[in-house]
């Protein structure tokens, strides 16, 4: 039980209104005393008297009382997806761009775990929050929907992988659950199909992954070596993917490294992975609270009303005599 200021502003108000009624009550000219009522009258406006009382006694306590418990089920594990949106990702060894694959088994994993605060980072060299964390499933869905490879120009910043520095603002973005009254560590999805070649070390990341006790799962996409094009020598572009790298990283945070080769082995990941999340939900008693305040100011204003009519109606009945 806590006290309301709202609540004691009305009942200092009240208590001063109820101090002037006393005192003008004392003039039969301005107010008929009580006495001039009949008994049936009296005794009724006594009981408004104490519901006002009462009313102002209790408004400045904001009580709640206990109207009735639901199940809740806990989905507070915040999921944090990072993406890799370099050019690469346009490579077509998975139908029709690895860029295309991964983003609808996103939109597919979101589907699964509706409800759960979910945030995507996307990267190449400069690693953004492009979806912020949100439980709303439908518009991270209809945000992922509208994202395009083409939102992400190959110039200076989409051209190289800086998979360290995508890792870092990953922990920096779950810091926000940090002070929860429950906290859990968020689950980090890492998908790339390159080898970091800029920023921080991604091995010296890892070690705040460590620390915090956050699962890193890491999915490498696509075939190695595999042609996209060719450069303005006529030289072939090739993917570079170190699968060396990633793998380490996977096992530096006692978690799994997953080769992604094909459509269905991103929707086997997300699948596995969306299950074991539901399976490990926890359920909570949760108490439904009636707050007795919002009624109070309804019965204290009634009360007044019905206070003021009866002396009005007994004022023109001893007017009209």
């Amino acid at each position: 039980m806590s006290f309301s200021l709202n609540g004691i502003r009305i009942s200092v108000a009240l208590i001063a209104l109820c101090g002037v009624l006393f005192f003008f009550n004392q003039k039969p000219k301005f107010l008929v005393p009580l006495k001039h009522m009949k008994q049936r009258s009296r005794l009724l406006y006594n009981i408004l008297l104490c519901i006002l009382v009462a009313c102002v006694v209790l408004l400045p306590l904001r009580i709640s009382l206990i109207s009735d418990k639901q199940v809740v089920i806990e989905k507070n594990i915040p999921i944090q997806i990072i993406l890799d949106v370099s050019l690469s990702m346009s490579a077509n060894d998975l139908s029709p761009s690895r860029f295309v694959a991964a983003k609808t088994s996103l939109i597919s994993l979101v589907q699964q775990l509706e409800g759960y605060s979910i945030s995507l980072i996307t990267f190449s060299w400069k690693p953004f929050v492009y979806i912020p964390f949100s439980s709303s499933s439908s518009a991270i869905i209809a945000k992922l929907q509208s994202m395009n490879l083409g939102d992400f120009p190959p110039v200076k910043d989409f051209l190289w992988t800086a998979i360290g520095d995508a890792l870092l603002l990953g922990t920096e973005n779950l810091q926000q659950f940090a002070n929860q009254e429950i906290y859990k560590p968020g689950i980090v999805i890492l998908i790339t199909d390159g080898d970091s070649n800029v920023g921080y070390d991604p091995m010296q990341v890892i070690s705040y992954y460590q620390k915090t006790k956050v699962p890193l799962f890491v999915l490498g996409v696509g075939q190695e070596n595999y042609l996209i094009g060719r450069d303005t020598w006529n030289d072939d572009v090739t993917t570079d993917i170190n699968l060396t790298l990633l793998q380490q990283l996977a096992d530096k945070t006692w978690w799994k490294f997953y080769r992604v080769l094909g459509d269905t082995s991103f929707n086997q990941f997300f699948t596995e992975l969306s299950q074991n999340i539901v399976a490990h939900q926890q359920q909570k008693i949760q108490n439904i609270l009636w707050e007795l305040n919002d009624y109070l100011i309804y019965l204290l204003v009634l009360a007044l009303l019905w206070l003021f009519i009866f002396r009005l109606s007994i004022s023109l009945s001893q007017g009209k005599r």
